[in-house]
Order: C-alpha cells, then structure tokens, then sequence
C-alpha cells in the first residue's frame, strides 16, 4: 500500500506534467457531450484551447467544463470556448473538499442529482448501490455513502483475498467511514454485500494524488482512471446552466 504523502506527491506529479504549471492550463475548456449535426467536430474529452470559437448549427447541443463549471450551450450560434468568469466555482471547492464527510453525517450538505439519480454530496463519497471504479486522493477521507437513511443496516466488504469487514449505518445517518482494518491500495477490488442492496456492488479503487484546484484537471485526471461516477458528479455539481443569447 502506498503512503498518503507517497500518493499525494505523485498525483501532484503527474498532474503538473500532464496539465504543465502557471495559467495556461487553468484557462482550457473540455468537452463532457455533444448532440446534433456538429457532434462529430466535439468528441467527448476534447481539449479547446483559450480563444477558440465554437461554432454550433441548428440543433446542436455542446457540454463543456471550464474554470467556472458546466455550460450547456446550444445552436445555432458562435461561442467562446472562455470561462464566462475567472472566479472560482464555489460547488467545485465544496465537492473536493475533505470536510464534506464530516457535514455528511447530519444531513447539512446537499447532494446532486443526475436525471432521476441521487448523487453523494462529494466526490471522496461512494455510492453503496453502484459498480465502479473510484479514485482516491486521501485514502481516509473515503466514506461509504447511501441514499436511503431510514433504516440501520451492516455493510459487508469483502477484498480479493477474501478478507471481509463490517460497517454500520445507524437510522438517519447518510454516510460512514471506509473501514481502517481494510486499507486501499491502487487496482484493489472490494465486494459489497447486505445493507439492502439487490445485488452485490464491486468496487476498484485508482489512486488520484492530490486533487486539482481546477475542474478542467480534475475531471481530465478522472476519465483518465476511468472513475465515470465522479466525473458525471463534477458535471452536475457545477453545472451553471448557461444558454447561449
């Protein structure tokens, strides 16, 4: 198992060398979807260096995270691939806060929501009832996390080798720490068992390094490992909802 400072100090690597220091890299825009006649020109996960204009037909819908957040916009039209402000978006330091776990527990921080789906308020939050792989920047912010809080309920987590381990949920209570007895490291899988799920959820650990101070760099390293539950959960959590005039 890699240590919490090895972690953080190659993640702050890779990133710097993936996304390169200073400014430059803070102001590029990256495409989450598109839809229609133009879609072709916008694969998702495309770059868009500052100062380049999109240009949309009729029909078209375009997804793109920038400094700011999430903006849907829609053509036709000419748009700046520019953050609309260089303040810094607000939800995105609440999502990748450490802190959140804490709130969690008493139901003071808000959760997203992707069409009908409830999302965790955090990104270091996993969903009980979901398969994925999810990445880790501080292996003890992890938290177990389930939207139904009526009930107490035991988790089982069992890991490769067939260790398992234990974790209660008291009624009312929305989230609970990754147990300490069963330590993660980078590629290791999990089961989850009981707590009401239908069926068992695996679950793949990535490590991240420490995490980005830009949406764009987050959600870049994200889809690079693979962890589509918490790239769709920055989409909506900083989703801004602009439309073009």
């Amino acid at each position: 198992m890699f240590s919490t400072d090895a972690i953080m100090r190659r993640g702050a690597i890779v990133l710097a060398c993936t996304f390169g220091f200073g400014g430059a890299a803070l102001a590029q825009t990256v495409v989450v979807s598109a839809g229609g006649p133009s879609s072709k020109n916008y694969p998702a996960g495309k770059t868009l260096a500052p100062g380049t204009k999109i240009a949309l037909a009729a029909g078209d819908t375009l997804t793109v995270l920038d400094s700011r957040g999430t903006r849907t916009l829609r053509g036709p039209g000419s748009f700046s691939s520019d953050a609309s402000s260089t303040t810094a978006n607000q939800s995105f330091a609440s999502l990748v806060s450490t802190q959140n776990r804490r709130r969690a527990r008493t139901g003071a921080v808000r959760t997203f929501k992707l069409g009908q789906r409830v999302m965790p308020p955090g990104m270091w939050f996993v969903d009980i009832e979901r398969s994925a792989t999810f990445c880790v920047s501080d292996a003890a912010a992890v938290q177990l996390w389930r939207v139904d809080m009526e009930k107490p309920a035991t988790l089982t987590i069992a890991d490769q080798s067939g260790k398992t381990g234990t974790v209660a949920f008291q009624m009312g209570q929305n989230s609970t720490a990754w147990p300490a007895a069963m330590p993660l490291s980078d590629g290791q899988s999990y089961t989850l068992s009981g707590a009401g799920l239908a069926k068992p959820v695996k679950l793949r650990f990535a490590m991240l390094g420490a995490p980005a101070t830009d949406p764009v760099a987050t959600y870049t390293a994200l889809d690079g490992k693979g962890c589509t539950d918490q790239k769709d959960l920055l989409v909506a959590a900083t989703n801004l909802d602009v439309t073009p005039s």
